[in-house]
């Protein structure tokens, strides 16, 4: 599991959200969110802003040290 992964389902857990409910929260879809959280698929900027938003923690929060400036996905 990627930290991406792991820190998207700990902040999801910590606010006691279903992954339904945060894909409503966050206008994602709900496979969007479990393919994240398994590590099988990369992060959308864009989507996984929401995502944060939605978990009210900064994009930064959920990317960690597995993103760094000047390195792209």
């Amino acid at each position: 599991m990627t930290e991406l992964a792991q820190r998207l389902k700990y902040y999801r857990k910590l606010r006691k959200m279903s992954v339904r409910e945060l894909a409503a929260a966050s206008n994602v879809s709900v496979s969007y969110i479990y393919a994240i959280e398994s590590g099988s698929r990369g992060s959308n900027v864009a989507k996984l802003g929401r995502i944060a938003q939605a978990l009210q923690v900064q994009l930064s929060d959920l990317w960690g040290d597995a993103r760094r400036d000047g390195q792209d996905e």
